[in-house]
């Protein structure tokens, strides 16, 4: 056996086990993208401040990946109703998303006249409102990392009954 016949047969091997690996990566790349799911766990907070006529809106986005590999998040998209009225909308980008239950904290600030008139007259008659936060969120399958393949887009909507203890 020769030295030339040598180095093909390693060289043979180590491209063997580069395709091997890239591979396993597409399918584990695969397997997690098909499992992540995201919900709308809580509205944390709906405050309205007299000062500055704002109405600011926080909740926390539950994403859970049961998949085997950690993923980033490249963008989360929302739009929140107060009562079935638009309050607004945002994007909250590049957000790493461990393998398991990950809890994602975003808020929104809305200065609406007719939003804020509508929330307040509703107070007044019971103290509860229905905020509904829906959107999709951006999740890219890169190969190592690197080289964007194509980007998963995971919906999600959820309303949630909001009581005002005090104004």
């Amino acid at each position: 056996m020769t030295a030339l016949s040598k180095i093909s047969r390693l060289w043979g091997l180590f491209t063997g086990l580069i395709v091997i690996g890239i591979i396993t990566y597409f399918i584990l790349l695969w397997y997690t993208s098909q499992s992540i799911t995201a919900e709308i766990k809580s509205i944390e907070n709906v405050k309205y401040s007299l000062i500055n006529n704002r109405l600011e809106t926080c909740f926390k986005l539950q994403v859970n990946n049961s998949g085997p590999i950690d993923v980033v998040i490249e963008k989360i998209y929302y739009k929140v109703y107060i009562n079935n009225k638009y309050l607004g909308e945002g994007v909250k980008e590049n957000i790493m998303i461990e393998r398991g239950e990950n809890n994602i904290d975003i808020c929104l600030s809305s200065k609406s006249k007719d939003i804020i008139n509508s929330i307040l007259s509703t107070l007044k008659g019971r103290g509860k409102v229905n905020v509904t936060v829906k959107g999709y969120i951006e999740v890219p399958i890169k190969s190592f990392g690197v080289i964007k393949l194509w980007t998963l887009q995971l919906p999600y909507e959820e309303t949630v009954e909001v009581e005002f203890k005090r104004i």
